[in-house]
C-alpha cells in the first residue's frame, strides 16, 4: 500500500464514556473524612527542618485530587467547553474545596485549626498537578501548548520557588514554631502521662520525657541527670469520685453527677462514702444567734451539708465551736459556678465534692424551700450519697529539672528561663486533667528557647539557665525549694523570665511584676512596639500566682508572662491541646528572646 493509500487521522481519538468522575469524588471524600477527623485521634506527624511535613502532605493530597479531577473533566464528552478549560476549572475548584475544609475545621470544634498556610499548600499542589497535566496534554496535541497551560506552569514555578525559601522568613518560622510546640504540648498532655500529677506517678513520667528533651539538645546539667529532688505532701484521688441526690417519695428523681464534667473532689476532701439527708446551709447562720444555736444542736453525722461557694468562703468567720460542728457533717457539697480543681497538702474528716451550678436539678429548690409561688412547703426530704476515694501522700518525692547553656564571655552571670511542668493529675481511673495551657504551653516555649541558645551560632555571652519546676500546683513548692537550695548563686541571676499559660494570645499578654520592675518592663514594651510580636502588653504588680514569686521575694528581678484571649479552660478537663490557638506563641518566643539578648544573652560579636 502506498503512502497515498494510508488512512489519515484528522481528529483526536474519541473520549471515553467511562465514569471517570468517580475517581476524584472518591478521593475528595477520603480527604474530607481525614481532614475533619478530631485532632485527638490523629497520629503525630514529623516536623521537617526546611519544609513542614504538613505543607508537603497538603500539597501532595491536593496534587492527586487535582490530577484526578483534570483527567475526569478532560476525558468526558458531555461538556466539551468544560473539557477545553479543565485546568482552570480544576485549579479554582481545588482552592475552593481547600478553603471549605479550613472553614469547617475552624467551625466544627474538632480541635483542628484553619491555617492560611494549609490553603497555600493546597493551591501549590493543585497548580503542580494542573501544570503537569497541561504540558502532557500539549504534547499529546502535537506540542501546541494552550495559553492557560503556559500560565499555570509559570504560576507553578513561582509557587515552587516561594515554597523552597528556607527558614529565615518570619512567617515560616512562626509556622514551624507552632508545629513543634503542638507536638510538645500533645506529648505532655497525653493520657499516658496521667495529667502530670501524683496518681500513677504522672509527674515522674513527664520529668523523664523532659530529661530526654534536654539531653537531645545537649544542654549541660546543673544537677545529676538534670534532677534536683525534693519532697512534698499532697492529697490525691486515685479512686472513685461521685455524688448523687434523690428526693423521697415515688416521684423522687435521682440525679447523678459525673466526675470531671459535673463534679470534682474538693482539694482537701477526705476519703469514704457518706449517705444522709441533704441540708442546705442557712445563710442566716452568719448573723442570727438562734440559727447558730439550732446548728449546734443538729446531729451532723447523719447530714450532708449543701452550700454555695460564696457561703463556703465565709465559714471561717463563724465561731470555732460552730465550725467544729459543721466539720462533723457526713459530707460536704459545694455548688460552684465553674469546676476549678486544685491540690492541697491536708485532708478533711469527710468526703467533699464541688458540683457545677448548672448541673443542679431544677426540682431541688422546691424540694428544700417549698413552692415559692404559693409559699406552700413541699414536705419532701432530699437524700444524698457522696463517695470520694482519697489518699494523702506524705513525703512524696518529686523533682525540679535544671540545665544551662554556658556563656562565652561571662559564664558566672546568669539569665534564667523557667516553667513548671507538673499539673493536677487524675481524679479516679477515667478522669485526668491534661494541662495543655497550664503549663505544657510554657514548657514548649522554654524548650524552643533552649534549642535556640543551644545552637553554636547562638551561644550566649551570659549563661542561660533553664528551670523546669515540679510542685507548682501544690503551692510553688519546687520553685521555693530551689530558692532555698539554689543550684546557681541567686545574687548572680541578672533576671528570671517565668513562662506559664502561653497557649493563646489573641488579646496579647500580661506581665506580672511589670509594675514592680518598671525599667525592664519598658524595655520589653519597646521591643514589642518595634517588632509587633504581640497585639498588646499589660503590666501587673506583685502576685504569688506562679514560680517567679519565690525569686522576686528573694530579691531576684523576675517577670511572669501569660497570654490572654482564646480558650478559657483552666484547671479543668477541657484544657486540651486542641483547644489552644497558639496565636501568640511565635510572638512570645521572639519577645522573650530579644529581651534576654538585650539583658546579656546575645552571642558575642565574632572577631
Amino acid at each position: 500500500m502506498s503512502d497515498f493509500d494510508q488512512p489519515k487521522l484528522t481528529s483526536p481519538l474519541p473520549r471515553s464514556r467511562r465514569p471517570y468522575a468517580a475517581l476524584p469524588l472518591a478521593w475528595a471524600t477520603v480527604v474530607l473524612v481525614l481532614t475533619l477527623t478530631p485532632s485527638a485521634e490523629m497520629p503525630r506527624t514529623p516536623v521537617w527542618e526546611l519544609l513542614s511535613f504538613d505543607t508537603a502532605a497538603h500539597a501532595g493530597v491536593f496534587a492527586v485530587l487535582a490530577g484526578l479531577s483534570w483527567f475526569s473533566l478532560h476525558r468526558q464528552r458531555r461538556w466539551p467547553r468544560l473539557a477545553r478549560h479543565a485546568g482552570g476549572v480544576v485549579l479554582v475548584g481545588s482552592i475552593l474545596f481547600g478553603a471549605l475544609i479550613e472553614v469547617l475545621q475552624m467551625t466544627m470544634r474538632l480541635g483542628r485549626h484553619g491555617e492560611w498556610s494549609d490553603l497555600l499548600s493546597d493551591g501549590i499542589g493543585a497548580a503542580l498537578a494542573v501544570g503537569m497535566a497541561a504540558v502532557w496534554s500539549a504534547r499529546q496535541d502535537g506540542g501546541r501548548a494552550r495559553p492557560l497551560a503556559s500560565g499555570l506552569w509559570l504560576v507553578l514555578a513561582a509557587a515552587a520557588t516561594l515554597s523552597a525559601v528556607p527558614m529565615p522568613a518570619r512567617a515560616q518560622n512562626a509556622y514551624l514554631l507552632r508545629a513543634r510546640a503542638r507536638r510538645t504540648i500533645k506529648a505532655l498532655a497525653a493520657p499516658n502521662l496521667y495529667g502530670r500529677g501524683y496518681v500513677k506517678q504522672g509527674e515522674h513520667l513527664a520529668a523523664a520525657y523532659l530529661r530526654g528533651q534536654l539531653a537531645q539538645l545537649k544542654l549541660t546539667p546543673l544537677a545529676p541527670n538534670y534532677t534536683q529532688p525534693f519532697i512534698l505532701d499532697v492529697n490525691t484521688f486515685p479512686g472513685v469520685v461521685s455524688a448523687s441526690i434523690k428526693a423521697d417519695g415515688p416521684t423522687g428523681k435521682l440525679t447523678n453527677w459525673q466526675a470531671g464534667t459535673a463534679c470534682i473532689a474538693a482539694p482537701n476532701s477526705g476519703t469514704g462514702t457518706a449517705k444522709g439527708r441533704l441540708v442546705l446551709l442557712d445563710t442566716l447562720v452568719f448573723t442570727r444567734p438562734t440559727v447558730q444555736a439550732r446548728y449546734l444542736r443538729t446531729e451532723w453525722r447523719s447530714r450532708i451539708l449543701l452550700m454555695r461557694a460564696a457561703d463556703a468562703s465565709q465559714l471561717a468567720t463563724l465561731p470555732a465551736a460552730l465550725r467544729q460542728r459543721l466539720n462533723a457533717a457526713a459530707a460536704w457539697i459545694t455548688v460552684v459556678p465553674k469546676l476549678t480543681a486544685s491540690l492541697a497538702a491536708e485532708q478533711a474528716a469527710q468526703p467533699r465534692v464541688e458540683v457545677l451550678a448548672e448541673k443542679m436539678p431544677l426540682w431541688l429548690d422546691k424540694a428544700i424551700f417549698g413552692d415559692t409561688a404559693t409559699g406552700a412547703p413541699q414536705g419532701r426530704t432530699v437524700w444524698s450519697t457522696v463517695r470520694v476515694d482519697a489518699q494523702l501522700q506524705r513525703n512524696y518525692q518529686t523533682q525540679n529539672l535544671a540545665a544551662v547553656v554556658r556563656g562565652s564571655i561571662r559564664p558566672d552571670s546568669f539569665l534564667v528561663v523557667s516553667a513548671h511542668y507538673d499539673h493536677l493529675g487524675m481524679m479516679g481511673k477515667d478522669v485526668y486533667f491534661p494541662g495543655a495551657n497550664d503549663n505544657a504551653s510554657g514548657v514548649a516555649l522554654l524548650l524552643e528557647l533552649a534549642a535556640h541558645y543551644a545552637r553554636p551560632e547562638n551561644r550566649p555571652a551570659y549563661s542561660v539557665v533553664f528551670l523546669l519546676f515540679g510542685g507548682e500546683e501544690a503551692g510553688l513548692v519546687g520553685s521555693s525549694y530551689f530558692v532555698t537550695h539554689p543550684l546557681v548563686p541567686l545574687k548572680s541571676i541578672k533576671f528570671l523570665f517565668n513562662l506559664d499559660l502561653l497557649g493563646t494570645g489573641e488579646q496579647g499578654a500580661t506581665v506580672v511584676n511589670g509594675k514592680l520592675f518598671e525599667a525592664p518592663y519598658h524595655r520589653l514594651l519597646a521591643l514589642n512596639n518595634a517588632h509587633h510580636y504581640l497585639p498588646a502588653l499589660g503590666a501587673r504588680g506583685r502576685a504569688a500566682n506562679s514560680d517567679h514569686f519565690p525569686f522576686s521575694e528573694a530579691g531576684v528581678p523576675a517577670f511572669f508572662m501569660y497570654t490572654r484571649g482564646g480558650s478559657a479552660a483552666y484547671h479543668d478537663v477541657n484544657d486540651r491541646p486542641e483547644a489552644l490557638s497558639l496565636a501568640g506563641f511565635a510572638g512570645a518566643f521572639g519577645l522573650v528572646r530579644d529581651f534576654l539578648n538585650e539583658a546579656g544573652a546575645a552571642p558575642a560579636a565574632k572577631k
